[in-house]
């Protein structure tokens, strides 16, 4: 701290006080509290002593590398559970054995209700959608897996936009991606704006998203939301590659065959969870836990497993 007060009386810069501080996001940044007659500013010490990779990346390349968001609301231990179990996996097939087996075992029909009416029902970019995403969870449990991803497709590009409009973005009908990614850049800068917050300087060219996607869970998960639009959803229907059936191009222009499988539902289903705790954030309010049993979740609940039950059926 003295060398900092050495340099600024070599530049004859005036202050108040400098002390040693920290902000802290998931992991603490450590520096200097400059407080001058125009106002307060913030000098990391050594960003370098930021580890690279902590937080949820370990977690958001594995269950990335079998096209799956990392899911909120569930414990770290699972995650990792079925994370190591994905990178131990032989070969592609076995990777995407182990993410469709994760999918089936946090998704069960209960799971899937208290989520519909415990989360998604109280927020405000998916009350619009509430009748159709219970109408594809009904298509799903009665194995009509076809209809259950073409209905919850148009969800997830409404609920983006919503997100985007109330996240005081200008988000054009036309669906692009370019807009439908500046929500998560927006949410992202949101993050390092509240971490910074009580300074009126900072280097924003140091501390920035980029440095924060190294270590914050919450701009991690944007982060990998962000990317699975990009790079799998909305990809360029010529650029995917051959084991990619979960396009929305590809889908809405029949290009693609193979992709009404339960575990691409159930993609689409996790990519929906990650975007009700998005709402979470850009309204300020709600529950980061797990959603349990209510009236309402356990009456949707009777009703799919009656779907299933009638697939045997079908």
């Amino acid at each position: 701290m003295k060398s900092v007060a050495a340099c600024f009386e070599r530049e004859n810069a005036c202050y108040v006080t400098i002390e040693a501080t920290k902000v802290d996001g998931f992991w603490p940044i450590h520096g200097y509290r400059i407080v001058t007659l125009e106002g307060t500013a913030f000098f990391p010490r050594d960003l370098t002593e930021i580890p690279s990779q902590t937080g949820l990346n370990w977690h958001r390349e594995a269950f990335a590398s079998v096209d799956i968001v990392t899911p909120p609301y569930y414990m770290i231990g699972l995650l990792s559970f079925h994370a190591s179990s994905i990178n131990s996996a032989n070969g592609q097939l076995g990777k995407f054995e182990c993410g469709d087996r994760m999918l089936r075992e946090i998704y069960t029909p209960q799971a899937i209700a208290e989520l519909i009416e415990g989360v998604w029902s109280k927020r405000t970019a998916f009350k619009p959608y509430y009748d159709q995403l219970v109408e594809s969870s009904k298509a799903y449990c009665l194995g009509l897996y076809n209809v259950a991803i073409v209905g919850i497709l148009p969800c997830i590009e409404g609920i983006v936009r919503r997100l985007g409009l109330a996240s005081g973005i200008r988000v054009d009908s036309e669906v692009s991606i370019n807009n439908l990614v500046k929500v998560f850049r927006r949410l992202q800068q949101k993050e390092v704006d509240s971490m910074m917050d009580g300074f009126d300087w900072f280097p924003a060219s140091e501390i920035n998203i980029s440095l924060l996607n190294r270590f914050h869970e919450r701009v991690q998960i944007f982060e990998g939301i962000s990317n699975y639009l990009k790079m799998k959803l909305y990809l360029y229907t010529k650029n995917a590659p051959e084991h990619l059936t979960l396009n929305r191009h590809g889908i809405s222009h029949g290009f693609f065959q193979g992709y009404a499988t339960e575990a691409n539902y159930l993609r689409l289903f996790n990519l929906l969870s990650a975007l009700s705790f998005a709402d979470i954030m850009v309204e300020g309010q709600g529950s980061l836990m797990p959603p349990g049993s209510s009236p309402e979740s356990e009456l949707l609940r009777a009703r799919l497993s009656l779907c299933v039950a009638m697939s045997v059926a079908i």
